[in-house]
């Protein structure tokens, strides 16, 4: 190699490391230096962060950056900051002292801003509050959100909903730093069943959007958005490992790792957690779950980014049989009041033996030993942004998504067993790609994007007949394309003052011919066609007044939900036979939501109250109900149809203040109204079920000295009224509501500078109380304990 050539090397790889810097200094409000404070970065125009911690004389630096304006946050025990610094430039980062915490967010825009400059009605749960609660799963974590209900039906790993704003489960979408994770072979093709498999293993934040999110991220997203952010790593080496176990026969062990290497040119994390119950609720409802959950980013250049992100899960869980009602004499016209069988009864129901209803008028759900589910999720994510010039950014990014469910159950229980082993295999795979461009121009930011999506759908379901000639197997294969294109621009005028989004998304579906195989129902009756076309839009106007500590927000869109693969093509067997639930005709559910509210900063930041009016009207939605018989082309008796859908209306307020240093007190209430046009319950009752008219959080979080922190977490909810069949028809069962309080404590033990031991303890439910979920008993008091080592 000549001298000419080895020189040329060396430039070139000087311009690849080359770039500018930012360096500060961390600053309590003394203004004396908070050693090792950790201080994120967020890159202009995208989800990734970068992460680094100050030294012991709090300063800090991010190298190889390009040219234009970061975010950067820091925090330290009872300290937080966020500040604006421009590439090359040094700053003193100064953390505020009984001030509430600033957080940076990217669910409202998709764009990296804080929350007091979004126009939408957004909430963050960041990991370190995740930690102090002792959460062990994602739902959990969501009790405190105003204005969504969580329902878990039974103990852990159970089957898990969440109602955003007084609508269905299905109409809150969830993302993965991004994009939408969501089951392709479920009934509504939504990510209901996966939420109960959602273990907290290595996220940076938990953000959910309240209200329409449709024109950002598509379908789903009509009642608001669940958006899971994954740790990204940087900084030094560091970690934790930790264990836990207590009622229930429940065990947790979690890990988790992080850094950077290479000067910080390659950034990663990763995490694994794995939750085993062997008892559960009634003894028998044994669940498992080992979930993983990893990042890497490399940086090519000081303008390219190369980021790759893993997420799987693999779960088990039994599962018992569905609640059903008592006798048609015990059941009062109207509304029924819900009493549950007795525990001596129901042991009696279980072993197959003759019981006594008395008054009560439903039995909940009784062990079935050989009913379980086995599911599975792999989401892959990769990705590549160029930063251009001026803070313009362009980025591809491209997600495969495989969901699988594998429902059997056996001769075992009480309530309709089968007569021999069968299997219902419901298979998704969902390929996402997507390309994007951000454009600043003046005081606007541009987005423009395309997105590509196929999604595939496999239903198998056999039995083990030992007569092989009379065995059961039916196949259903389904794949559909779609196409969006979307658009976004967010303005700030007056100073940064008055704050304006508009968005609009455009989606086109393509459905290949479906393959049918063996017993399954063909539905060839009919022509077959794709979904139309999808149109959304969202607009959010914000306005702060100087000085005064207020934002007025108004937000409205519209939203869209394609019918489910399985709503069009779904069949259901039951004895050995087969029949059809879906209707190939489908048509999309739309629907239209209106919020507006304000939030106000009191006593120097130190308190701040939200108060927001919602309105959501689902002027067309798909429902399942009951057929008239020989009017269906496809011999149903009752399936999925067209039919008009329902108002949610309410308010939501809330409050969060921060007493002292150490103290931290949020409390939420939330008033839903929500009825149907066409009634769900028999007697023509209009009401929306599962949806109580009263909801209330509060959330109480104390550190005393630098040792020992404690924390009370209170959800409750009034009556709500739930389907189940008995008599003549669907009836209205009256639930009392949940109130369920927590406690969770820990005590630290330093070494030194880097290694610390955790002790800690969490009670769930601590005031014992006994409710029911659909009809699902969920646990009493269960405490847990362990420690964690940290480094």
């Amino acid at each position: 190699m000549t001298h000419f050539q080895i020189t040329l090397l060396f430039l070139i790889g000087a311009q690849l490391c080359a770039g500018e810097e930012i360096r500060g200094k961390v600053l309590d409000p003394a203004r004396a230096a908070v050693p090792r404070a950790w201080v994120r970065l967020y890159l202009p125009n995208g989800v990734e962060t970068r992460k680094t911690q100050a030294t012991s004389e709090g300063d800090f630096v991010f190298d190889r950056l390009a040219a234009g304006e970061y975010m950067l946050e820091a925090n330290a025990p009872g300290l937080s900051g966020v500040a604006l610094a421009r590439a090359g430039s040094a700053l003193e980062l100064l953390l505020e002292v009984e001030r509430l915490a600033q957080h940076v967010v990217v669910t409202a825009s998709a764009t990296p801003l804080t929350v007091d400059a979004t126009a939408k009605a957004l909430d963050v749960i960041d990991y370190g509050e995740i930690e102090r609660r002792a959460e062990y799963s994602v739902a959990e974590v969501l009790r405190q959100i105003p204005g969504m209900r969580v329902q878990q039906l039974g103990g852990p790993g159970s089957f898990t909903r969440v109602h955003t704003r007084g609508l269905r489960s299905f109409d809150t979408a969830l993302l993965i730093d991004g994009f939408r994770m969501r089951d392709s072979a479920s009934p509504q093709g939504d990510a209901t069943a996966f939420l109960g498999d959602l273990l907290v293993v290595n996220p940076a934040r938990i953000e959910v959007l309240r209200g329409s999110g449709s024109s950002l991220y598509g379908t789903h997203a009509i009642a608001g958005v669940v958006h899971l952010v994954t740790e990204q790593g940087g900084g030094p080496l560091h970690g934790e490992v930790s264990a836990e176990g207590g009622g229930l026969g429940m065990f947790r062990g979690v890990a988790r790792l992080g850094g950077g290497a290479w000067r910080q040119r390659l950034q990663f994390s990763g995490g694994v957690a794995h939750l085993n119950v062997t008892g559960g609720v009634d003894g028998d409802d044994r669940a498992r779950n080992t979930s993983g959950q990893g990042f890497v980013q490399l940086r090519l250049t000081p303008r390219s980014r190369l980021s790759m992100r893993l997420y799987a899960s693999d779960a088990f869980s039994g599962l018992n049989s569905t609640p059903f009602a008592a006798p048609a004499q015990n059941l009062p016209s109207g509304v029924v009041p819900a009493i549950p069988l007795p525990p001596d009864q129901v042991a009696l129901a279980e072993a197959g033996k003759p019981f006594r209803w008395g008054s009560a008028t439903f039995a909940p759900s009784l062990n079935d030993p050989d009913s379980r589910r086995l599911g599975r999720f792999v989401s892959g994510l990769l990705g590549f942004t160029e930063e251009l010039r001026g803070g313009d950014a362009v980025r591809l990014s491209y997600q495969r998504l495989g969901t699988s469910r594998d429902n059997r159950d056996g001769p075992g229980g009480v309530r309709f067993p089968p007569q021999f082993n069968n299997s219902a295999l419901f298979d998704g795979r969902i390929d996402n790609a997507q390309a994007r461009v951000d454009k600043r121009w003046g005081r606007q930011l541009l987005t423009a994007g395309y997105e590509f999506e196929r999604e595939v759908f496999e239903n198998v379901s056999r039995d083990e007949n030992p007569d092989r000639s009379q065995r059961i197997y039916a196949r259903t294969g389904i794949r559909q394309r779609s196409h969006s294109a979307f658009a976004q621009d967010q303005i700030r005028l007056m100073e940064g003052r008055l704050l304006i989004s508009l968005s609009g998304r455009w989606q086109g579906f393509q459905l290949s011919k479906p393959v049918f195989e063996g017993a399954a129902p063909h539905y060839d009756k009919e022509a077959i066609a794709s979904p139309p076309a999808a149109y959304t839009g969202d607009v959010a106007v914000a306005y702060l007044p100087r000085g005064t500590g207020t934002k007025l927000r108004a937000h409205a869109g519209n939203g869209y939900r394609a019918p489910a693969l399985y709503e069009r093509f779904g069949t259901f067997f039951f004895f050995g036979e087969f029949s059809p639930l879906g209707d190939p005709r489908l048509a999309p559910e739309r629907s239209v939501a209106v919020d507006g509210g304000i939030d106000q900063y009191w006593a120097g930041s130190r308190v701040r109250t939200s108060a927001t009016w919602f309105y959501t009207s689902l002027n067309h939605v798909i429902a399942f109900g009951a057929l008239q018989l020989g009017q269906d082309p496809f011999g149903r008796f009752s399936g999925y149809k067209n039919t008009q859908g329902g108002l949610a209306r309410g308010v939501e307020l809330s409050g969060e203040a921060a007493v002292a240093r150490n103290t931290r007190v949020q409390a939420s209430y939330t008033y839903t109204r929500a009825q149907e046009r066409t009634a769900l319950f028999a007697g023509g009752l209009l009401v929306s079920p599962r949806i109580p008219n009263h909801m209330g959080t509060a959330l109480f979080t104390q550190r005393l000295g630098k040792r020992f922190e404690w924390t009370v977490d209170v959800a409750v909810a009034g009556e709500s009224m739930t389907p189940i069949f008995g008599g003549m028809g669907t009836r209205a069962f009256a639930f009392g509501g949940l109130k369920k309080a927590d406690l969770a404590a820990s005590y630290m033990v330093p070494f030194n500078d880097r290694h610390s031991l955790q002790l800690f303890t969490r009670v769930d439910n601590f005031l014992n109380q006994t409710w029911y979920e659909d009809g699902f008993r969920v646990p009493k008091a269960l405490a847990v304990g362990g420690m964690r080592w940290l480094f």
